[in-house]
């Protein structure tokens, strides 16, 4: 208990001026559910160190100052023997930190473009999960029979180095995106599956319930909310400090949107959506947080609300007839969606200002990591073709031709210099693509700016995530 409370003293910022009037140090009863790994630096500075690194309990510090009125009268003396027996202390701190060997945990440098060295291209071939770099060299097989399914049965987590997927009547399973050992996380094959934001874990549902487990599997899976079964689409936002999902009701038509702080707590009911058809694809993008962690879309009522974590009337986001596929732009200020004839739209984050960016259908559309862009799968007559769109210019820039191909799954680079696509053959009908209906005719790369022709990476592959490895 000393020690802890000298280490304690140590966090205190040494130009602070008041003078420490008592120092208790309480246990409490469990772990927080959650604390980011993206923290701030002067945050970190002045805060216990305790908090990071000495386990097995949280432990808070409660201080009380002693008041400039009372320390009237303190002599000189007094005050150079309390120095003394500071120094003291901070010498005998140090030798002690190196006895325990408790250091504050480093926070992770992320940059901003990552290098293409850093990159990974993850995709399936025939049910099997691959991972190569952005050149296509160093292919690495990491699991087998994955779940066939509608959506992409991986996910990647944040850091970009696990990857969980969901295996063929197998459970959920986690494994280095380097290749290694799979780990089992649930025997029994969740519904959707979403990472904690420092990627230590996930949330996934199973029966309608959700639950938390993380990749240290010596941690039970924690309950978030369950004994109802009746639960979906549990989604991390990306501060870490809320959880957003819905919730069905006695009316099978009816779903409400429900938010609860990271630990399970505060549980708010901010309003209700209704699903388009039985028929909806029920991927994991229907709950999806903006950037900044403020608001969140639910893209499964008709029509698509914004809610905010504040509080307040939702925003509906897109007008016409079923507008869907909504997706925000990077810097969380606009949104694009498709209208019932699967044209492009733009509008502002509250909904306002929508603008009709394409005449032509479109599906899969991903913005720039710098936002001035859109790429998108063009439906143009008999031809189906990758194009990019400048949001501010309206100025439509075609990548491929068609030519007896079928685009799909564009992915951009995280500088914006490239773009990955899974391309597909019209000709030869033989190994069809369980998404597509047409031949896979591999993986290819295609630089942004339209200035070089298409490059083959991989022979085969689909359902393609491209991330860094930070």
């Amino acid at each position: 208990m000393l020690g802890y409370t000298w280490l304690w003293l140590l966090c205190v910022q040494s130009g602070n001026s008041h003078w420490m009037k008592t120092t208790r140090i309480r246990v409490q009863d469990r772990l927080s559910f959650f604390t980011t790994n993206r923290v701030d630096p002067l945050e970190f500075d002045s805060a216990p160190l305790i908090r990071f690194c000495c386990k097995p309990g949280s432990r808070r510090v409660k201080r009380q100052w002693v008041s400039k009125a009372d320390r009237r009268g303190v002599s000189s003396h007094s005050n150079n023997s309390r120095r003394s027996v500071l120094w003291a202390v901070l010498l005998s701190l140090a030798v002690l930190l190196l006895a325990v060997g408790c250091e504050p945990p480093q926070v992770p440098e992320y940059e901003a473009t990552p290098s293409p060295s850093a990159l990974r291209i993850a995709y399936l071939d025939g049910g099997s999960l691959h991972m190569m770099r952005t050149d296509g060299t160093d292919i690495t097989l990491l699991a087998r029979n994955l779940q066939p399914t509608e959506c992409a049965p991986y996910y990647i987590s944040p850091d970009g180095r696990w990857v969980a997927y969901q295996q063929a009547d197998d459970g959920l399973w986690v494994v280095p995106t380097t290749g290694g050992s799979s780990i089992m996380l649930s025997d029994a094959a969740p519904g959707s599956v979403s990472w904690f934001p420092d990627s230590s874990g996930v949330i996934y549902t199973l029966n309608d319930d959700v639950y938390a487990q993380w990749l240290d599997t010596s941690q039970p899976a924690q309950p978030l909310a369950v004994g109802g079964r009746r639960y979906l689409f549990p989604t991390w936002s990306p501060d870490g400090k809320y959880i957003a999902f819905l919730e069905t009701t006695s009316d099978p038509e009816v779903y409400n949107v429900i938010l609860i702080q990271s630990d399970g707590t505060g549980w708010r009911t901010l309003g209700t959506t209704a699903p388009q058809s039985s028929e909806r694809h029920l991927c994991p993008d229907i709950v999806v947080w903006s950037p900044d962690s403020t608001r969140f879309l639910v893209d499964f009522g008709e029509p698509a609300f914004a809610f905010y974590v504040a509080g307040g009337s939702p925003v509906q986001i897109g007008s016409g007839a079923s507008p869907t596929n909504h997706a925000w732009s990077p810097d969380g200020r606009s949104l694009t969606y498709q209208d019932d004839l699967n044209r492009l739209w733009l509008a502002r984050a509250d909904g306002s200002e929508q603008r009709l960016l394409t005449e032509v259908p479109v599906s899969e559309a991903v913005w720039s990591p710098h936002d001035s862009q859109i790429a998108y799968i063009a439906h143009r007559g008999d031809d189906t073709v990758l194009e990019i769109i400048n949001v501010e210019t309206g100025e439509i820039l075609p990548l491929t031709s068609g030519g007896g191909y079928v685009e799909g799954s564009p992915h951009w680079t995280p500088d914006s210099a490239f773009l990955i696509f899974a391309r597909y053959s019209t000709e030869d009908q033989g190994a069809s693509d369980a998404t597509q209906g047409h031949a896979s005719s591999g993986i290819w790369l295609v630089p942004a700016d339209g200035s070089a022709p298409a490059e083959r990476l991989a022979l085969t592959g689909d359902a393609i995530q491209v991330f860094p490895i930070r």
